[in-house]
């Protein structure tokens, strides 16, 4: 089962993505990045080593040596000093996820790429323009498999099994 909301999510981090130094980046051959930063009323200051590796079709593609643990990442994250998701040990919000949750968040999608409300009704039947008949079955049928196993669920927990 997965953690529950006592373990840290990326989200709860200020992120550092190497693409917020893309203009800076193209103009020269930087090995690093000074960063300067205050954190918790302490103040940080230090570079933060890169490494690049070409492209197929040419270029580069820049990449943050994480000061911790020295691994290639695209996101550095702030606890304290910036380091990747490895170094912090936090998961994504979606590893965080309960199976109830996951059902939900999968009803959402399928609702929002029907073109219905929210909620647990159908909607208005209608095939979204452009959808294939057989995707759309496939995606009603999913919705329908998905909201009896929310209600069997929903009973369960209710202590109303059959």
């Amino acid at each position: 089962m997965p953690a529950l909301a006592t373990t840290h999510s990326l989200n709860d981090y200020l992120k550092l993505p190497i693409s917020r130094y893309r203009e800076q980046l193209k103009q020269g051959n930087a090995k690093s990045i000074e960063v300067s930063y205050t954190h918790r009323s302490k103040p940080y200051q230090y570079s933060i080593q890169l490494t690049k590796t070409s492209c197929n079709y040419g270029n580069y593609r820049h990449w943050w040596l994480c000061p911790k643990c020295s691994k290639r990442v695209s996101v550095l994250y702030c606890a304290g000093s910036y380091v990747c998701r490895h170094c912090i040990g936090a998961n994504y919000g979606s590893q965080l996820q309960q199976p109830i949750d996951r059902l939900f968040s999968r009803l959402h999608n399928i609702r929002q790429r029907l073109g219905w409300q929210a909620g647990i009704t159908h909607g208005t039947g209608e095939r979204p323009k452009g959808m294939h008949y057989r995707t759309y079955n496939r995606l009603v049928n999913e919705h329908e498999q998905l909201t009896a196993k929310v209600w069997q669920a929903s009973l369960d927990k209710l202590g109303c099994t059959r």
